[in-house]
């Protein structure tokens, strides 16, 4: 009788240990799911704040070089 229960407690445990580690399998999946489109949409953004600023950059340099060849004109 101490047998089968020390056999159902181990068996029990067992169980136990497997239903906490797949919990733990599926969280990280659907976190690494959430992570995945979060990390995409500031990539986007990342991106286009990118040429954004390069626009900018463009721009800002044609107006030195305008001003520079207005000045030099006169």
């Amino acid at each position: 009788m101490g047998n089968r229960r020390f056999s159902f407690v181990i068996e029990a445990f067992y169980l136990i240990g497997v239903g906490v580690l797949v919990g733990m399998l599926i969280e990280r999946v659907r976190f690494d799911d959430a992570r995945s489109v979060l990390l995409k949409q500031l990539d986007q953004d990342r991106n286009r704040l990118h040429g954004r600023l390069m626009a900018i950059e463009r721009e800002a340099a044609v107006e030195r070089k305008e001003i520079r060849n207005d000045s030099s004109i006169e």
